[in-house]
């Protein structure tokens, strides 16, 4: 497979029709090995439906397809990215922000209330107090319970 092309180009054209939706990019993932784009969709209030998904994969498809994007065979996955979804920037902590989340650090796994987002990290509240994590120190994160200011949704 031929991966020269640019990841960056792609994930605009992708920003761009998933905006032309009202819907927000929530992530991509490519996979050099098989040639797959995971695109993650969103709405603020955390909403994405099935025929959502097959609307915006049917629009990227065909907006990759008559572009110079991506010369080579591709498989295009688009989804929400769910409950339990990863956060991997500084944008994604800030929504989950009133939730719990489970944060690998390598050195220690942190499981507890995402209380604050800051400019270099966030603040994690749990049953043994509070805990600073920077970004920088972030191998894996995720949302763990959909909880916002302890009341269940």
């Amino acid at each position: 497979m031929n991966n020269d092309f640019k990841l960056s180009e792609v994930v605009e054209l992708i920003k761009r029709i998933v905006d032309e939706f009202d819907l927000r990019f929530y992530d991509l993932y490519f996979n050099d090995v098989n040639g797959s784009f995971r695109v993650f969709i969103d709405r603020e209030d955390g909403t994405v439906s099935v025929d959502d998904c097959k609307k915006v994969s049917r629009s990227i498809a065909r907006a990759l397809d008559q572009s110079n994007c991506v010369t080579f065979a591709y498989i295009l996955e688009v989804s929400s990215p769910g409950i339990a979804r990863h956060l991997t920037r500084p944008e994604h902590f800030v929504w989950a922000q009133g939730k719990i989340v489970e944060i690998d650090t390598g050195d220690r796994k942190i499981r507890g209330y995402l209380r604050q987002t800051k400019q270099d990290g966030v603040l994690i509240a749990t049953d043994d107090g509070e805990s600073a994590v920077p970004y920088s120190s972030v191998i894996r994160a995720k949302v763990v319970e959909e909880l916002d200011y302890g009341k269940r949704r």
